[in-house]
């Protein structure tokens, strides 16, 4: 579960901003809340709204950068155990803000907050360019006051916390990639898999239509085939099943779609279907194992060719407890305000991205915005109107055609 994430000079966001899953103290919807055993409460959803070019989706990319530097070695390991240190998937190069000579030869920082079982971890990492420049892994149960160092790490020189002192784990590594990734690869330590497993189960959706077909053979060779038919149905799609075509030969499966039209059976390939078809059956394998096992799920523009009316089927899934029974997390970028509304969301559910005078990103929650007589903007508000109207910021700005010469 994401508790929060900090990060700061990341392309468009020069200065620190924290995107915070960790329910404040407001009462509205606080039935759909994930509960933890601390009595900490937390988002089961956080949609981030703003203009064109504000920052949302560098807010995602951001989250999505650290979550890759310590997902991908691994992922690249387990899938060519043969291939030698070496030729590990390396750190991508991180891209600060560049619109002040300052921070352009400054590192960027990431920092995330998260909990898995009864653990609460901190993991820092800080970057520049394609070098780590500083890593480290502390971690405290549930309920203490102190957590603990597992690692700290300065570019190629790492510090042991007592606890994986006494294991004589080796501190000779590949410094091109995270320390964490290294003790994953090298041990079967439980507290490290604890550690990167929720690096390894979150989530980045993509619309790409090989990436949904590849995510939803996934799920169908895991035998979720009538799952899956059953929620494209709920959601008015209707298919009556799919089957998997394996070439093991050229190393691919397609997958293809069973329509039962007039008492006869066709087949269209996946390729073959709607654009909005195809989101909704990749959305579709990715949620229903989300919802049944947990994790977070991250979506740029999650609005995209889908129905109002479908965007808001899908967010209320994730904040339906009686649906949402593995504490799984929705983030998302929108430009649709139809959902942005009290009877959806919390107000701390709602963040906006937009860029200042300096061209830097800023990141706000609507639950810490003031109307102007002082008081906070009320539970009870048209959100969708106010915000419409520049009430909240985030707007964009546009210019009269006649002011265009």
């Amino acid at each position: 579960m994401l508790c929060q994430f900090t990060f700061s000079n990341y392309r468009s966001y020069r200065d620190e901003a924290t995107l915070s899953m960790q329910a404040s103290s407001i009462k509205e919807l606080s039935h759909s809340l994930l509960a933890c055993g601390d009595n900490q409460s937390f988002l089961p959803v956080a949609a981030i709204y703003g203009p064109n070019a504000g920052g949302k989706s560098n807010l995602l990319d951001a989250l999505g950068y650290v979550q890759s530097a310590v997902s991908r070695p691994i992922y690249a390991l387990m899938s060519d155990r043969e291939a030698p240190e070496g030729s590990m998937a390396r750190l991508s190069r991180c891209s600060p803000f560049a619109f002040d000579a300052v921070h352009a030869d400054m590192p960027s920082d990431f920092e995330v907050y998260y909990r898995v079982e009864e653990y609460e971890y901190r993991y820092a990492l800080s970057v520049s360019a394609s070098k780590i420049v500083s890593e480290g892994l502390w971690r405290r149960k549930l309920g203490a006051s102190r957590a603990a160092m597992l690692f700290e790490r300065e570019e190629e020189r790492v510090e042991l916390g007592p606890s994986l002192r006494r294991t004589g784990v080796s501190v000779n590594f590949n410094s091109t990639i995270p320390y964490l990734s290294f003790l994953y690869m090298n041990s079967d330590l439980e507290v490290v898999h604890q550690a990167a497993s929720w690096f390894l189960d979150c989530v980045f959706l993509n619309y790409n239509s090989f990436y949904l077909e590849r995510v939803l053979e996934e799920m169908l060779r895991e035998e979720d085939s009538q799952e899956i038919s059953r929620f494209l149905k709920a959601v008015d799609v209707h298919v009556d099943g799919f089957r998997v075509e394996v070439d093991d030969e050229r190393h691919q499966h397609r997958v293809y779609v069973k329509h039962v039209v007039g008492g006869a059976e066709y087949e269209l390939r996946f390729s073959e279907e709607s654009a909005g078809t195809q989101k909704l059956m990749g959305l579709a394998s990715v949620l229903l194992s989300a919802l049944e096992n947990g994790g977070a799920v991250i979506v740029d523009e999650l609005d995209a060719k889908l129905h109002p009316k479908l965007l808001r089927y899908v967010i209320l899934l994730f904040k339906n407890p009686e649906v949402n029974k593995g504490g799984a997390q929705l983030i998302f970028t929108s430009q649709d305000v139809s959902t942005m509304r009290n009877d959806v969301f919390r107000r701390d559910e709602i963040w906006f991205a937009a860029r200042d005078e300096g061209e830097a990103s800023q990141l706000w929650s609507l639950s810490d915005l003031h109307e102007p007589n002082g008081n906070l903007v009320s539970k009870n508000a048209a959100f969708d109107k106010q915000y419409l109207s520049g009430r909240y910021g985030a707007d964009p700005y546009l210019t009269r055609i006649e002011e265009w010469e």
